[in-house]
């Protein structure tokens, strides 16, 4: 069985990759067209799973291709750098309330007007607050164009079983939105709330994800 992944842009191919079930495979885009905020460019993807010349299912999705770093500045200070470009962010702190749902949006159409309000009102940013959203609410921020600080959320990890299930939970909660492009950066601990190892935790979790900014500790106790 074979896999056969196609890229797509505006309707023409951008790149298509053939490859064995059950094998990393790797899809080359030529000229590839940057997500921003500014420019939220997302490319269509199709997967089909084929036996010969026979396809056996098929499911769509979406990428973005950016890239988040750092660099200095012309004044020499470290600054961060979106497709390598300097770029100001203007945020909230956005801790997802609603007041008829609480921790939970009514409808999808409510998450897409909240990302729409920050972007009318000349953000850039989310700095989603010790809360991880559904994957719509990602979803629009990719589509719309609004950078995303994930934190994770705190626990009270004063206990060795408390500390095996935070790091359990923030596996899977790098694991379950690292494929969003807005997502540029992991908040680890947020104001000294449960705190600890925090130089084993942040090489940890640069290596689970190496694509993205990690910040130890938004507050209280910074170690680096």
């Amino acid at each position: 069985m074979l896999f056969r992944s196609v890229a797509s842009a505006s309707g023409r191919e951008a790149g298509r990759v053939t490859g064995p079930a059950n094998q990393e495979l790797r899809l080359a885009v030529a000229s590839p067209h940057q997500w921003s905020p500014d420019d939220p460019f997302l490319y269509d993807l199709r997967v089909s799973l084929k036996e010969g010349e026979r396809v056996l299912d098929t499911v769509t999705s979406y990428f973005g291709m950016r890239k988040i770093g750092l660099r200095k500045d012309g004044d020499g200070v470290t600054r961060i750098a979106l497709n390598d470009r300097v770029l100001f962010q203007v945020g909230t702190l956005d801790q997802g309330f609603w007041p008829d749902g609480v921790y939970t949006a009514p409808t999808d159409a409510a998450l897409r007007y909240d990302i729409e309000f920050l972007k009318q009102a000349g953000f850039n940013l989310a700095r989603k607050h010790v809360k991880v959203e559904p994957e719509r609410w990602y979803y629009w921020c990719d589509k719309l164009g609004l950078l995303v600080w994930q934190d994770m959320p705190s626990g009270n990890n004063s206990t060795p079983e408390g500390r095996t299930r935070f790091e359990a939970e923030l596996q899977r909660m790098v694991e379950g939105r690292r494929n969003h492009p807005s997502v540029i950066l992991w908040v680890l601990f947020n104001e000294g709330w449960g705190q600890y190892d925090t130089e084993r935790l942040t090489q940890w979790l640069k290596t689970l994800d190496p694509s993205r900014l990690v910040t130890d500790a938004s507050g209280w106790t910074d170690k680096r």
